[in-house]
């Protein structure tokens, strides 16, 4: 049985030895083998869900299989047994899909800017859930003001689905929480800040979500030679997929792999995976150990999949940049974070609307060139930092030495206090392009007006505005 169990109310801080990766992956991948096990028996039980679980815990006092599941699940995902009995009910109650955000009331005019990109310039009819973590996170006159925006949107409190006396939520953490409460079965998550070019029902037809039930995108490349979380990755799931070891983050050429903006998970297929990454979020998990060897919620998704041993799959490209030309450089492109699809088109971008909001510089972009963050060599586990994966590299080869290593173009490069990229192909957006990421700096501009007058304590009505024309 796992020994690392903490009670609600217990506090870990300074005792860092409660929280043990190591044995966690042991024990969510026996948990994998064992839920998939006891499942077929659930499904043959007669009556509701309701009834389904009363019966399973009274074949738990005669099957030891069954007692050794439930007791372990109870251990690992205790903030799922929240008004049910077993994670299967909660699996069974998955249907359809659509987008999930998560806000408070510091996020809540990026929230309204991105919703309304989604819905009055992209048209997209897919169903929308918002999630917060109670009324001190997102007020209840900012609740009804998103209600009368637009159709088919929810709004939902976590803390309401899930026992947050376990998950302690905060910041990053309600992410994959609110993925896995959410009624949808394909689930699409979407950072507030997070702008789209194409509706985003396109991505639930992307090849490699069809293929894997799991579709995630790559960050920028950035801070090479940091090794702390390819380490730590390392030392507590010795086995891993074929991805890892050609990472960035385990070649050393990038701190970051992952950018968590937009994750699509089919809920059906990848439940097991979503677990395993929620579970890296829990209080004492992010605190102790996960957001201490990454940044935040990101890489927790890609590195849950792999402690359960869930397949996945990255967007080939790695993030680029969308903006306009450097003053100083007009071979580079200042702006947001880029994400293209798998045919190389632009669609979708984070960080905001903003110049570089990380450097107080928040006057708005003019959206009219782009640039690829690369990820396209077909040998590129051969750019690396890490001695002996080049060591590595040149035997396999029967090179000598790294100057006979032949290779292809290397990628763009990121000035990071600038938030501009450079070294790659200029690209213009077409006028639809231009038309729509421009014009959501005019749905902006309300939203930030609406944000203040709300703050003042007036009542709004959101139905007012002319948001599809909004310029």
């Amino acid at each position: 049985m796992l020994k690392q169990e903490y009670g609600k109310n217990e506090n870990l801080d300074g005792h860092q030895e409660r929280v043990n990766f190591s044995e966690l992956s042991r024990a969510e991948r026996l948990y994998k083998a064992l839920w998939n096990h006891v499942y077929p028996t659930y499904l043959s039980l007669s009556g509701s869900d309701h009834e389904k679980e009363r019966m399973l815990l009274q074949m738990a006092k005669t099957r030891p299989d069954i007692d050794f599941f439930m007791r372990l699940e109870k251990r690992l995902f205790p903030w799922v047994h929240f008004g049910r009995r077993s994670s299967f009910s909660l699996y069974r109650s998955f249907k359809g899909r659509g987008l999930v955000f998560c806000a408070g009331n510091g996020q809540f005019e990026f929230l309204v800017t991105s919703i309304q990109a989604i819905r009055s310039r992209l048209k997209s009819t897919l169903p929308i859930q918002v999630f917060h973590m109670g009324e001190g996170d997102l007020s209840r006159d900012r609740q009804q003001y998103l209600r009368d925006m637009t159709s088919d949107i929810d709004i939902v409190d976590v803390t309401q689905l899930l026992d947050n006396d376990y998950m302690k939520l905060g910041g990053w953490s309600i992410k994959p929480f609110a993925m896995l409460a959410s009624s949808f079965e394909e689930v699409m998550f979407v950072d507030a800040d997070a702008y789209f070019l194409q509706d985003p029902v396109v991505l639930f037809d992307d090849p490699g979500y069809l293929a894997t039930g799991a579709l995630f995108f790559y960050d920028r490349t950035l801070f090479p030679g940091w090794a702390v979380g390819s380490d730590w990755l390392k030392s507590v799931t010795p086995i891993l997929s074929s991805f890892p070891p050609t990472s960035r983050m385990f070649r050393k050429v990038s701190a970051h792999e992952q950018e968590s903006g937009v994750v699509l998970i089919n809920k059906k297929t990848r439940f097991l995976g979503l677990l395993a990454t929620c579970k890296s979020n829990g209080k004492w998990e992010r605190d102790l150990v996960s957001y201490k060897v990454f940044h935040g919620d990101k890489e927790t998704f890609w590195t849950g999949f792999e402690m359960i041993q869930e397949p996945y799959v990255f967007m080939r490209n790695y993030g680029g940049v969308i903006g306009e030309l450097r003053p100083d450089n007009p071979q580079s492109v200042c702006g947001a974070q880029l994400h293209e699809d798998y045919q190389g088109r632009p669609l979708w971008w984070n960080g905001g609307l903003y110049r570089n909001k990380n450097e107080g510089i928040t006057r708005y972009l003019k959206f009219d060139y782009w640039m690829s963050g690369g990820g396209h060599q077909k040998h590129r586990e051969r750019f690396t930092t890490d001695a002996e994966k080049m060591s590595e590299i040149l035997r396999d080869l029967g090179l000598k030495s790294q100057d006979q290593l032949e290779l292809e173009p290397k990628d763009a490069e990121w000035d990071f206090k600038e938030s501009c990229l450079a070294g790659a192909k200029v690209n213009s957006l077409t006028r639809r392009e231009k038309d729509l990421a421009n014009g959501y700096v005019g749905i902006d501009m309300i939203a930030r007006e609406d944000g203040q007058k709300i703050n003042a304590g007036q009542t709004l009505d959101s139905k007012a505005h002319d948001w599809d024309n909004a310029k």
